[in-house]
């Protein structure tokens, strides 16, 4: 459970004041449950909307949930569930919420990927189909696109933190999520132990955007990215991914979240393939009916959004896992990374 860990509670729900958790007390001061509540600044057609998003909600005694849950939408202009248990949907359909269709997690080089807990018998037989399958090369492939005409060529440029002209403008995508730099430093940090992210310039003439990939042992994550337009941020993003995919010896998995239509095209034709069954995305409010129209076709819609990459193990623990050698790895390279100046 992440929230027992203490550096990841430390820094993600008592650094800044929009990101908050909160506990309920039964009579005798025992913790009854927790939500954490992260308000998150959006743009829809233009306009500024902020969106509370929930995250970390258990409930340990009967009664708590449903003060937590009005505690949350009740500071939230629009509440907000990204993924999420069995158990919160059944709460949100009682309420009546209204879900979002269209957000797919899309992958790259994981068809035959271990995971963890599965038997034995599993890993053993995914590492020879993976033996057999040759993962694709993603700096060979989008040189290729490029090539032909396919993708623009958007170069990433690795840097130290987030700057302004990093930021779009508005325009290129019906809802997105518009922060300023002083979030994405704190969100994205480069100086987290539990969790390594790797942060991109985009530049197509001048500086036209960013993409924050989380690099976890084997596999790639893109975390959030922004752009002026589709075309301009799949190629980006493909361009960051080609960058650290070229540092190791395998070329890792990736893994993305996106609902809208020119870059679902962009990234299947690439090789992506969608999971089977869509994310749920769910928005609500006490203020009355949520106004937003339910076609995500053109929304930039990303992976790491509240804590959805930020679960347990993390790269600081040392976890009885075959890849626990590999994550000790990756915070040594951190590190050095950290006490580098940054560009």
């Amino acid at each position: 459970m992440a929230l027992s860990h203490r550096p990841f509670v430390d820094h993600y729900y008592t650094t800044a004041p929009w990101c908050r958790l909160y506990l309920a007390l039964a009579d005798d001061g025992a913790v009854a449950g927790a939500i954490g509540v992260e308000q998150l600044r959006f743009e829809y057609k233009g306009r500024p909307l902020t969106i509370g998003c929930a995250s970390n909600f258990v409930a340990f005694r009967r009664g708590a949930g449903g003060v937590l849950f009005l505690r949350w939408v009740r500071s939230s202009e629009v509440a907000c569930i990204y993924g999420g248990s069995p158990d919160t949907h059944r709460i949100l359909e009682h309420q009546r919420w209204t879900y979002f269709p269209g957000v797919r997690i899309y992958r790259l080089n994981g068809r035959y990927a271990s995971r963890h807990a599965e038997p034995l018998w599993r890993g053993v037989a995914k590492s020879l189909l993976r033996a057999a399958t040759p993962p694709v090369d993603v700096g060979g492939r989008l040189r290729h696109a490029i090539g032909r005409g396919a993708l623009p060529a958007v170069g990433a440029e690795e840097v130290g933190g987030f700057s302004e002209d990093m930021l779009p403008r508005a325009g290129g995508f019906t809802l997105r999520l518009a922060p300023g730099v002083a979030y994405l430093d704190w969100r994205y940090s480069r100086a987290l132990s539990f969790v390594r992210y790797r942060l991109f310039r985009l530049v197509r003439g001048g500086p036209c955007g960013y993409v924050v990939l989380n690099e976890h042992p084997g596999s790639l994550v893109v975390a959030q990215a922004d752009g002026p337009d589709p075309d301009t941020l799949a190629a980006g993003v493909l361009a960051a991914v080609a960058e650290v995919a070229g540092e190791g010896s395998r070329q890792p998995e990736v893994v993305l979240a996106s609902c809208h239509a020119q870059m679902r095209r962009i990234y299947e034709g690439f090789g992506f393939r969608p999971a089977r069954v869509e994310r749920p995305f769910a928005l609500g409010s006490a203020h009355g009916p949520v106004r937003l129209g339910r076609d995500t076709s053109s929304w930039l819609v990303n992976f790491d959004w509240t804590d959805n990459g930020l679960r347990p193990p993390f790269l600081d623990q040392d976890a009885a896992r075959p890849e626990a050698r590999e994550r000790r790895r990756l915070v040594a390279r951190w590190r050095r990374h950290a006490a580098s100046p940054a560009s």
